[in-house]
């Protein structure tokens, strides 16, 4: 407690460095990451290719951020396979249902 009672705060420049690359989520944005994250479950599951491979944390918590730029999931195989689907899932045409006690996916309205 003596320890403590004579503590000072640190000055900003002994601060550690702020990670300005993430983008900041939100309550709703990561509730967004994790439908993101049960999508590339369904994807990878569907193609037989572990998720890692498809997307990183990282990636999915940018695109739900709002991010659209030099994301690896919005460009070659990795958009064919998963991207495309996920944009279209944050950007509200495709939604999740359970037929037959399977999830699904499902389009809500065609891409403008």
């Amino acid at each position: 407690m003596a320890a403590l009672e004579g503590a000072k705060p640190m000055s900003a420049d002994e601060l550690p460095a702020r990670d300005d690359r993430k983008p900041a989520l939100g309550k709703d944005g990561a509730l967004v990451a994790d439908l993101l994250k049960l999508l590339l479950k369904i994807r990878a599951k569907e193609i037989n290719v572990a998720a890692r491979l498809l997307a990183r944390s990282d990636d999915l918590e940018a695109l739900a951020a709002g991010v659209r730029e030099n994301l690896p999931i919005l460009e070659g195989w990795r958009f064919e396979q998963f991207g495309r689907d996920a944009l279209e899932l944050v950007e509200g045409q495709l939604g999740f249902t359970v037929r037959n006690g399977k999830l699904k996916m499902t389009r809500t309205e065609e891409p403008s």
